[in-house]
Formats: structure tokens, sequence, C-alpha cells
């Protein structure tokens, strides 16, 4: 007898067949957390995606602080206000803007990465 049937000879028949719902449902999230993740991957290998920990959560001060680059370098390059709004976060500065979300992180991220450009030698340099 296998080792299966000996356990669920003590279970109700619903509560096996709830374990085994559970059981599907686990893989099913988590297969689509992997599809999401290899997705993501994809979009960083073409470059359609430069830094890979931009989220869209994040203010203006903490990508500056994160990243090394001035807020009103972020203000700028998304043509947003100078001042003002700071508890905003990317994703609402690009609302608020009326931008195309995409074009949008592409000037953060080309604004990042011209930071971490070296300049005497033009090798990619870590936050």
């Amino acid at each position: 007898m296998s080792w299966i049937a000996s356990l669920s000879r003590g279970l109700p028949r619903w509560m096996v067949g709830l374990i085994l719902v559970v059981g599907v449902a686990l893989i099913a999230l988590f297969g689509l957390r992997i599809l999401n993740q290899l997705d993501y991957s994809r979009k960083v290998q073409s470059g359609e995606i430069q830094v890979e920990t931009l989220r869209g959560w994040m203010t203006l001060s903490y990508i500056a602080h994160a990243y090394g680059v001035e807020e009103t370098d972020l203000r700028t390059a998304l043509g947003v206000a100078a001042l003002g709004y700071s508890e905003r976060s990317l994703r609402e500065w690009i609302d608020a803007s009326g931008q195309d979300p995409t074009s949008a992180r592409k000037k953060v991220e080309n604004l990042i990465v011209a930071r971490r450009t070296d300049k005497t030698d033009g090798t990619r340099i870590s936050p």
C-alpha cells in the first residue's frame, strides 16, 4: 500500500480534496511568478529595462539617493515641477504628467546609466 493511501485513510474525503486544491493553487501561483520573472529577465536582456531595481513605488528623492543622481535632474528629465510633491512616487509623477510609462521610465534609466558611466574611459560603474 502506498504512503498516500495510508495517509489519506485517516482523513475525511473533503479534506483530501481541499489539500489537492490548495496544492494546485500554490503550483499555479508560483508558476505565474516564474513566468513574470522570465518576462522581466527577457526585458532586461533586450535592453528594454536598463536599471533592474527601479520600481514605480520609489519617490524621486529615494531614486536620487539610491542611484547617486540629483533630484532636480530627475525632475528635469521627467519634465515635472522643480519643487513640491516630494512624497509622490515615480508612478504618480508619470501619471500626473500624462507621459507614456515606458518612455518616462526610459528617461530616468538613461539619466541613471549616464551617471554610472565613468567619464574618463566610458566604462560602466556601480551606483
